[in-house]
């Protein structure tokens, strides 16, 4: 069984354990470019609460711009600001030392569409997590799927389960956060709660 889903930047927990369920993921790449997405922006912990780090993009073609032909731009340098606020927020986390080399090297490779970041992003998850999806792209838009997840606000769904967040001054769990807190505070274990 196949299903369709957005593209993600780090997406959060649930958002993988949608992922998981099925054998073939479709990742839609041919619809426009929607406003206010989680394809290029992160949910993370940091000391003052939850933090929201987003990737600046460009489109060539305004709003009518195509997922496929969004670029990342690089007029900033948003992946030091964002590696650095991930150093802050998780350098005490029991896995963080294991993970960062990898991460930042993700963070700070240079590519030229957010497609293909987020699409490397998935596959350090899948591989890190041992996790047998078939990923491909769709080849044309279809307004709807049989199974389709390119409408679910994963910013806001509740994830299955719970781990020990690096909680700061929160009391409660977020559930929203980026798949990086678990992977840096879970570490491999994390997969249990992904699977």
């Amino acid at each position: 069984m196949s299903a369709v889903f957005p593209i993600a930047y780090f997406g959060s927990v649930r958002y993988f354990q949608d992922l998981v369920r099925f054998k073939q993921v479709l990742f839609e790449h041919s619809d426009h470019f929607p406003k206010q997405t989680f394809r290029n922006r992160m949910v993370i912990l940091g000391s003052q609460g939850v933090q929201i780090l987003t990737m600046p993009l460009e489109k060539p073609s305004g709003s009518k711009t195509v997922t496929k032909d969004v670029l990342v731009s690089y007029r900033q340098n948003w992946p030091l600001i964002h590696w650095r606020a991930l150093k802050t927020s998780y350098a005490s986390a029991p896995y963080f030392e294991h993970y960062a080399s990898d991460i930042e090297k993700i963070l700070f490779k240079k590519h030229r569409f957010l497609v293909d970041f987020d699409l490397e992003i998935t596959h350090f998850f899948l591989n890190t997590y041992q996790l047998p999806i078939d990923l491909s792209l769709t080849e044309k838009y279809l307004a709807s799927y049989p199974e389709d997840y390119r409408f679910a606000d994963y910013e806001n769904l509740e994830m299955k389960g719970e781990y020990h967040q690096v909680l700061f001054h929160q009391k409660q769990f977020n559930p929203a956060i980026s798949i990086l807190d678990l992977l840096f505070c879970e570490g491999p274990m994390g997969r249990q709660l992904i699977i």
